[in-house]
């Protein structure tokens, strides 16, 4: 990475810092009350953070701690994109839910696929798809 990036598990964080991070890719949650829930039932969490203390990037797992880990909410500040920070996240996230036999799962925005596949992950079955309700 090009500048000095801190990178933390589970740290102490406020919903609302993370709120603003959202912002920055309009992700934003209306209620932080929800997502201090969704903090609270995470098995962990992943904060970057620059020379300034700034939350820069995080990422959160769902697991049961037993064999399955569900990644979601990984995210990087623009000013801080393509240069390493998502990779450093991913990297140190993996050391951990391999450390922990947990098998990872996760669901690619449109166009990140690359981005995954650099860590094993890769699409199961060409006949099956994500499926939501919006």
């Amino acid at each position: 990475m090009e500048e000095y990036v801190k990178i933390e598990m589970n740290e102490e964080i406020d919903a609302n810092e993370i709120n603003d991070l959202l912002e920055t890719n309009k992700w934003r949650i209306q209620d932080t009350s929800k997502l201090e829930k969704a903090l609270a039932l995470s098995w962990c969490w992943l904060t970057a953070r620059n020379e300034r203390s700034q939350l820069i990037g995080f990422v959160q797992v769902l697991s049961n701690g037993i064999r399955h880990a569900y990644i979601l909410r990984l995210i990087v500040h623009p000013d801080y994109q393509r240069i390493g920070v998502g990779t450093e996240l991913m990297n140190r996230l993996m050391e951990l839910l391999k450390e922990n036999n947990l098998l990872p799962t996760l669901v690619a925005a449109p166009g990140k696929d690359k981005f995954y596949e650099k860590f094993g992950f890769k699409q199961e079955c060409k006949e099956m798809k994500a499926m939501c309700i919006r």
